[in-house]
């Protein structure tokens, strides 16, 4: 298999764990509701995280909220070692 084939379904598949949230139902997903992941791409040794419009839209407002959501996605995928970081795209697009 293709490694770079391997790696971007990789990093899909973890974020689409996060938005799946814990088997425990007494606990919530730290994603908006209705994210959905575009693609993700490897560039150097920074993933490319493109997102549906859901990821802004139904976010909590708040800095403790946004960090958590923010930092789910980047502690996760920077476990891995050729990820160093991680940069946030909204329907391909950089959010302003």
């Amino acid at each position: 298999m293709n490694s770079m084939y391997y790696y971007k379904y990789l990093y899909t598949y973890l974020i689409n764990l996060l938005i799946a949230g814990p088997e425990n139902e007494k606990l919530e997903s730290a994603l908006p509701e209705g994210t959905e992941v575009n693609s993700c791409t490897l560039k150097g040794n920074i993933v490319y995280v493109d997102l549906s419009k859901e990821f802004i839209d139904n976010a909590p407002s708040g800095i403790a909220e946004e960090s958590m959501i923010i930092y789910s996605i980047v502690n996760t995928l920077t476990e891995l070692n050729e990820v160093t970081g991680v940069k946030f795209l909204i329907n391909g697009e950089e959010n302003k």
